[in-house]
């Protein structure tokens, strides 16, 4: 039996109001917006921390921090949507433009908490990279959560594909196939389950949020480009999560710490006492181990030895 929960937000709210999405010119020139706040959400922009308010456009690159008790609604250009719930950590890796062909993808990593995921026909393809597994979909409406351990997910409408494992890309043809009304969890060690409705403890740890209707708010921040606040400079902690990710979150996360780390001795330090866990960073921190090694000196070869004369 498929169990509905009304789940958010932007996709269920634009099928009921037959709102089809922002227009072409729309999708174009706002590709992320953050459209309804509650609590306060931290932006981690190159080496700053911003304060999140609606009508803040995102980049990619940009990492997305939630608290504990807050909830944050991105609507983007193609008509996806996506809801952060509290304790979020979240990094958006790129954005397709709307109508992408080919190996576009709008892509996403959840390093945990809880996020929704409401696509539409006009949607770009998009892919959600977890500690425990991977997925993408088409046409799909999702929540998923994931600890540093264990990680779960119900797929409200459509269905997706699914690739377990520690931050695996799920493809068109990944293993795992979750179906409208089905739930999945599963543990870091260990293979997957799936199950026709999701467990009782999922639903009842859902944020409320996620079970109601939120409005879809994008058109009222078209003309509008709200200017995050800066609140200070980001110390080794406050990226720590994201320097020891995979290689291919924390070798772009550290390109705008470069500099700071030639300056600022506090960051400096912890890189060197977490080193091992980014050992890209030892040619930066250390670039005299690096530098080519002269040649060995040339010395002259001593004379050949004498050879003894004819004998009379």
């Amino acid at each position: 039996m498929r169990l509905r929960l009304g789940l958010p937000c932007a996709l269920c709210a634009m099928a009921v109001a037959g709102l089809a999405g922002p227009s072409g010119a729309l999708a174009a020139d706002l590709p992320a917006i953050v459209t309804l706040l509650e609590g306060p959400a931290a932006l981690l922009r190159g080496t700053s921390r911003l304060a999140v308010a609606e009508g803040v456009r995102l980049q990619a690159g940009d990492i997305v921090e939630v608290t504990d008790k807050g909830l944050a609604q991105v609507e983007f250009g193609d008509g996806m949507a996506l809801s952060l719930g509290p304790g979020s950590r979240f990094y958006a890796a790129s954005f397709a433009p709307r109508g992408a062909k080919g190996a576009a993808i709008t892509e996403f990593y959840v390093m945990r908490g809880w996020a929704k995921f409401t696509t539409g026909k006009s949607a770009s393809p998009f892919r959600v990279t977890t500690p425990v597994f991977g997925f993408g979909a088409g046409e799909a409406t999702a929540v998923v959560h994931v600890t540093d351990a264990e990680g779960e997910i119900f797929v409200e409408t459509g269905d997706l594909r699914l690739a377990e494992g520690s931050f695996v890309k799920a493809v068109p043809t990944s293993p795992v196939r979750i179906k409208g009304g089905e739930y999945y969890a599963r543990k870091s060690e260990g293979r997957g389950t799936t199950q026709p409705r999701p467990a009782p403890a999922f639903v009842g740890a859902m944020p409320r949020g996620f079970m109601d209707n939120l409005p879809a708010r994008v058109s009222k921040w078209k003309d509008r480009d709200v200017q995050p606040r800066v609140v200070g400079e980001l110390a080794y902690g406050d990226v720590e999560l994201w320097l020891k990710a995979p290689p291919e979150i924390r070798r772009v996360v550290m390109k705008p710490f470069i500099a700071k780390a030639n300056h600022d001795l506090a960051f400096r330090s912890a890189l060197v006492a977490n080193l091992k866990y980014h050992m890209e960073w030892d040619p930066i921190l250390y670039p005299e181990k690096y530098k080519p090694k002269p040649p060995p000196e040339q010395t002259e070869a001593p004379p050949p030895p004498a050879r003894p004369g004819p004998t009379q």
